[in-house]
């Protein structure tokens, strides 16, 4: 098994592994809501009940491993030929969390916000979307070609790692000191114009 493959494989293994742990959650959140006397209890006078907390902290279960997920493919893949399509897949589940978290979290913000203010839960979340949805825009249009070319075929998948961008190299100041104060004399100088030392 070549490295592209192993990586390949390991993709496919966090693929299943997230399958598997939203599968459990989900399930676990369908059992909350099976038991009724849950529902009946409130959270410390906020209008919210006990299964509304709880199925809150399932859903953010949920979307932190979603999130978790999008970071992986940008920190651990990349396609050879096509460097930014890792980057792309990762703001698409950020922005598909973002929705997620809208939808499921808007029961809890009706009872929390008075009716006035629920329209700012609509507002931020809409800013939030919008400026996801700007950034994976740029990333689409930039890169239409690579796209088309990997859909029909053109573009293989062969992974590897990240590579780091080179850090720019450092530049030594190569210009003469004097051997007495230490200072930097300018080139063609024939003594030191701190100490009146003779430059070697």
């Amino acid at each position: 098994m070549n490295k592209s493959e192993k990586l390949l494989n390991d993709l496919g293994m966090q693929v299943v592994k997230l399958c598997i742990i939203l599968g459990i959650m989900f399930i676990f959140r369908f059992l909350v809501t099976k038991v009724l006397v849950l529902d009946k209890n409130e959270f410390f006078n906020t209008g919210l009940t006990v299964m509304d907390v709880a199925i809150g902290v399932v859903n953010a279960i949920i979307l932190a491993f979603l999130l978790k997920f999008g970071l992986y493919l940008d920190k651990h893949c990349e396609i050879i030929n096509f460097p930014k399509a890792m980057k792309i897949g990762k703001w698409i589940v950020i922005l598909s969390t973002a929705i997620v978290a809208y939808k499921i979290y808007y029961r809890i913000a009706k009872h929390i916000f008075r009716r006035r203010e629920i329209d700012n839960y609509h507002v931020g979340f809409l800013i939030i979307s919008l400026l996801i949805l700007a950034r994976l825009a740029v990333l689409l249009f930039t890169n239409m070609d690579k796209i088309t070319d990997l859909f029909v075929g053109k573009i293989k998948l062969v992974l590897r790692e990240p590579q780091e961008e080179p850090e720019e190299p450092v530049v030594e100041d190569k210009a003469p000191k004097c051997n007495g104060c230490g200072r930097k004399i300018g080139h063609g100088e024939s003594f030191c114009p701190q100490c009146g030392a003779k430059v070697a």
